[in-house]
C-alpha cells in the first residue's frame, strides 16, 4: 500500500511564503515593539518590582531609626559631611540598614534610607 500526496498548485506556494513572512513579522512588531512579554520577562520585572518595594519600605524603617537615635545630631552632621556616594556605608556602619531579624544589612536599604535622610537637590 503506498500513499502519495497530492501535488501542491503552484499558486499555493507564495502564499504560504506570505503567510511565514507575516507572521514573522507579526512576532517582531509584538515583542519589540507592542510590549509583548513572556513569561519570563513577567517573572524578572515582578521579582525587580518586588525587591524593589520591600527596599522602599525598610529604608522607611532605616530614617525612623536614624531619627530616633539618641544621638541624632551627632550622627545626621557625619552623614552630611559624607560624600553622596558613600553615605550608605554609615548609614551600615550605625546599624540602622539592619532589619530586625537579619543578620546582614542591606546596602541597597542602606542607601535608599541616605537619600531618604538627606534627599538630592535637583
Amino acid at each position: 500500500m503506498s500513499f502519495n500526496l497530492p501535488a501542491i498548485p503552484k499558486e499555493t506556494k507564495p502564499a504560504l511564503l506570505g503567510v511565514l513572512v507575516g507572521a514573522g513579522l507579526m512576532a517582531w512588531i509584538g515583542f519589540d515593539l507592542a510590549g509583548w512579554k513572556t513569561s519570563g520577562d513577567f517573572t524578572r520585572l515582578s521579582k525587580r518590582q518586588a525587591d524593589s518595594a520591600v527596599v522602599a519600605a525598610q529604608a522607611r524603617i532605616c530614617s525612623v531609626q536614624f531619627n530616633n537615635a539618641a544621638n541624632r545630631p551627632a550622627r545626621f552632621a557625619e552623614l552630611e559631611k559624607t560624600e553622596r556616594w558613600s553615605r550608605g556605608a554609615v548609614v551600615t556602619k550605625g546599624g540602622f540598614a539592619t532589619m530586625l531579624g537579619e543578620k546582614e544589612p542591606n546596602q541597597g536599604v542602606a542607601e535608599a534610607c541616605a537619600e531618604l535622610l538627606i534627599p538630592e537637590k535637583t
